[in-house]
């Protein structure tokens, strides 16, 4: 069985401005030659997220589809930030019985071929109308390296190869949306689709990479930096070093200024730094703080400071993760690097415990940053 790995990585925030997005992705993809029956796919759901529709869906438990016992144990944090779905081909059906049987040789097959612990998504929906219980609410799916932590993985299933889901497909879809809101399970502010990703799903040139914008970073002015003058950067830096600042955490803008102030005064008097240690810093309000920025040198970790960009959360996340905000800034901060020249696009990221004895970035953090692209232990 192929599995079109087609996946619509649902992010950013501003569902009045929808139309205007989707106009632009629509252009891009087609520029790269998208097959039409992935446009459509990608119409659909655009079209389902504009009907207001606040249905239940109907869910076929695991235990109603004859699914074996679950053993997964990574748990979700709640409410996530992601939605990103998926469509498997090769798996046809159009009733309840028929799908339940399906499933169950996909399990079949993701446990024993792939080793995975269960199928690979939250949920699956099925070409019947019907919303089929993958690993459920609270377990980390196994869909999309760097996101099974912070989303929700549903996969289309069930229409014949090169057909895009049924309308009933489309509309169980969207009500497992709107109950995921409302239920605490998905975040409100979730992101839209808004991009693709499949190398599978396009013809054969470059792989459409994830494009994420640059995030609004808050510059050295606006949180009231001291001038400096330090050795300059060598780029682009290969490292990325994700590190937390151990101290305490900030969720309003206004406490993030007076906190990076802060630091950069304990560096600059205490530690004898000639600036903030870090590149950029990350609060859990999702704003960017520019620290040295992208051509300054760090003193953030010695061996690192001229060939990686030391990105430091604004806490301490021994015990607790950032939350969702913080995680996508830091992401699309890092995206954002490579689009702009900063960090060569083979980078490898790395805790900061990684590369000298230090409880940086702390547990709860580095559990989850050793699932994102090009960790390196």
């Amino acid at each position: 069985m192929r599995m079109l790995l087609c996946f619509l990585v649902l992010s950013a925030l501003d569902l009045a401005a929808w139309g205007d997005s989707l106009e632009l992705s629509l252009n891009e993809t087609q520029a790269r030659g998208l097959s039409q029956e992935l446009l459509d796919l990608f119409v659909g759901i655009s079209q389902l997220i504009h009907t207001g529709h606040n249905g239940v869906p109907t869910i076929v438990s695991r235990k109603e589809w004859g699914a074996r016992s679950l053993t997964c144990r990574a748990q979700l944090t709640r409410p996530v930030a992601y939605v990103i779905m998926d469509q498997i081909a090769g798996m046809e059906c159009e009733e309840q019985k028929a799908c339940s049987q399906k499933l169950r040789g996909l399990q079949s097959r993701s446990v024993y071929t792939k080793g995975w612990c269960d199928v690979a998504y939250n949920f699956l929906v099925g070409n019947d109308g019907r919303v089929y219980e993958g690993v459920g609410w609270t377990i980390q799916g196994m869909h999309t390296q760097g996101y099974n932590n912070v989303s929700l993985g549903l996969a289309f299933f069930g229409n014949n190869l090169g057909s895009s889901p049924s309308p009933t497909a489309l509309s169980a879809a969207e009500d497992l949306i709107f109950y995921a809101i409302k239920k605490g399970h998905l975040s409100p502010r979730y992101i839209q689709p808004l991009l693709l990703k499949a190398e599978s799903c396009l013809v054969p040139h470059q792989p459409l990479t994830p494009r994420k914008a640059c995030p609004n970073i808050i510059t050295r002015s606006a949180w009231g930096a001291r001038q400096t003058h330090c050795p300059t950067m060598g780029l682009p830096a290969k490292y990325v070093v994700i590190i937390h600042t151990a101290g305490a955490t900030c969720n309003v803008s206004m406490d993030c200024r007076i906190r990076v102030r802060d630091i950069q005064s304990y560096h600059m008097d205490t530690q004898n730094f000639c600036d903030i240690g870090y590149h950029f810093l990350v609060g859990q309000d999702g704003g960017v703080y520019e620290g040295v920025g992208w051509h300054t040198q760090g003193s953030h970790t010695y061996g690192y400071n001229d060939i990686g960009l030391g990105i430091a959360f604004i806490g301490n996340f021994v015990e607790k993760p950032p939350n969702a905000a913080a995680l996508e800034a830091a992401q699309n901060l890092i995206h954002c690097s490579v689009v702009k020249g900063h960090l060569v696009p083979n980078y490898l990221l790395v805790g900061h415990s990684d590369v000298t004895n230090i409880l940086s970035p702390g547990r709860a953090l580095y559990n989850i940053i050793k699932t994102w692209p090009h960790f390196r232990q």
